[in-house]
């Protein structure tokens, strides 16, 4: 496919579907190296942190109304348009 992409388009074409084919790759990897993942996390430390917050402050977070621009801001765009770039996610 990597070779066919870059024979076939220019470029300015072919660099971004070959970043998402690594990403996705990637991801299909991870998912053969640990089956798991889905449901548990790699880093074993974090399956036994527990929430500390409220309801409300659940709520908030959830509706875009932490008080925090940049993470209000990305639930936001989830809430309208269904998705999240990459790096919002990490932010959130």
């Amino acid at each position: 496919v990597y070779k066919r992409a870059r024979e076939c388009l220019n470029f300015l074409h072919w660099k971004p579907l070959v970043r998402r084919l690594f990403w996705r790759d990637g991801a299909y990897a991870q998912l053969h190296r640990w089956p798991d993942s889905p449901l548990l996390s790699i880093r074993r430390q974090y399956e036994t942190e527990q929430w500390s917050g409220t309801k409300h402050m659940l709520k908030a977070w959830q509706q875009g109304k932490t008080g925090f621009p940049l993470v209000d801001a990305a639930m936001r765009q989830l809430w309208k348009v269904g998705w999240m770039p990459n790096y919002m996610r990490h932010v959130t």
